[in-house]
């Protein structure tokens, strides 16, 4: 039988050699870890509307706790999640990092999962949509690694650490005052972000930094060319939507979110981007990134369960699927994914291998959170869970078949 072992992290001796010069609890592991330890301190209470010092230390399994803490700032993170006890947080390190093995970044995401029994659909939806990615046509999505999460010493369960989708990721043009025209990423934050009418409601803007200069005029443009160019100006093969937007792109983005049934992510929680023109390049197109899929694979934001047979759009794909040019792409894409990255056999062994990666550590978040018995995410088992992905995903794939021949 291995041995357990017990890590002490005296990070009050560590913290002196920090620039917070707080001192800050210490943490005793009484387990054997199977994924990486992230060990989160602040002395401030953590809120949502502003940054507060924090250190930020992992040490992965097998590893010794030797090394100094990384410093740096830390808020809650999330809209509607941030009801729930276990909390997800916003870190930004004060020196660019690789951690756990991910691009080296300031800015991370520890994100709780909280309605998520599997602990998986985030990762699960944007490692699908990176698979699509092609020499010269990248699919961008956050990289993330399953970690379990020690907050003032206490432990908080398995969280995933992800990327932020942001310019680096993004791989987008720097900022520049003296340039006229400017990377953008724009966030859909509400409802009204559904290509259905002019200007930017239902947006926040990412980049460039809003306090710097607000720049909303690539998005306004293009939303008064969706919402009222009549037919023939929208689909003109010189001037049309083809060179305002990355058609691949917005199939595969589509494809993704009706895969997954993000309910949630037709008409918000995405990132609409477009890199900053160029005299290399005067014609850029926008493109789509995912974000926000904990609510997918048969289950809606608040966790209920969701039938594999809702068909999801917005104003900008149904007036796309109203070509019979794009209805073609769209139905040839699908039919080619449905054989690879969308098998049912492709997803449903990326599952248990998150199943597997998770291991012991999935139990020991079910324990952690056992009090919270008014959840239905919490009444429902981390193997039962798996299960009705994996069942679920049966039946919405061949669901999709069906509805997609029909657009034809």
């Amino acid at each position: 039988m291995q041995s357990r072992i017990v890590i002490f992290v005296v990070l009050a001796l560590l913290a002196r050699c920090s620039s917070l010069g707080a001192p800050l609890t210490n943490a005793t592991v009484d387990f054997e870890p199977n994924l990486p330890l992230i060990f989160l301190d602040a002395k401030e209470q953590i809120v949502s509307d502003r940054k507060v010092p924090c250190t930020v230390k992992l040490v992965s399994p097998g590893q010794t706790n030797t090394a100094s803490p990384l410093t740096g700032v830390v808020r809650f993170h999330g809209a509607t999640s941030q009801a729930y006890e276990k909390k997800s947080f916003g870190l930004t390190i004060d020196k660019p990092v690789a951690l756990a093995g991910l691009s080296e970044s300031a800015h991370y995401v520890l994100n709780a999962a909280f309605v998520d029994r599997s602990l998986m659909r985030h990762k699960l939806s944007y490692d699908l949509f990176r698979s699509l990615s092609s020499p010269g046509n990248k699919r961008f999505a956050a990289a993330s690694r399953f970690v379990e999460v020690y907050f003032n010493g206490k432990y908080r369960g398995a969280y995933l650490l992800m990327e932020r989708v942001d310019r680096r990721l993004l791989q987008l043009h720097p900022y520049s005052s003296n340039e006229v025209s400017h990377a953008v990423i724009y966030k859909a934050i509400d409802h009204a972000a559904n290509f259905g009418q002019s200007g930017h409601a239902g947006y926040e803007q990412r980049e460039p930094d809003p306090a710097a200069v607000p720049y909303w005029r690539p998005l306004d443009e293009f939303n008064k060319f969706v919402s009222s160019a009549p037919d023939a100006q929208f689909f003109d093969p010189q001037t049309g939507i083809s060179s305002r937007l990355d058609l691949d792109n917005a199939i595969d983005f589509h494809l993704l979110v009706l895969l997954t049934s993000n309910m949630d992510g037709i008409t918000k929680n995405f990132i609409f981007t477009r890199d900053a023109t160029v005299p290399t390049n005067p014609h850029l197109k926008f493109f789509f990134a995912p974000w926000d899929y904990d609510a997918t694979f048969g289950r809606n934001w608040e966790a209920s369960r969701v039938a594999p047979t809702a068909w999801l759009s917005n104003h900008l794909f149904d007036r796309l699927l109203g070509n019979p040019a794009y209805r073609d792409r769209f139905v040839a894409r699908w039919k080619e994914l449905r054989d690879k990255q969308f098998s049912v056999k492709t997803v449903r062994q990326m599952i248990d291998d998150n199943a597997k990666t998770l291991g012991d550590a999935a139990l020991r978040n079910a324990q952690r959170w056992r009090a919270q018995a008014a959840s239905l995410a919490d009444r429902l088992s981390f193997e039962e869970d798996i299960k009705e992905m994996k069942d679920w995903i049966a039946d919405r794939i061949q669901w999709l078949d069906g509805a997609i021949a029909k657009v034809r």
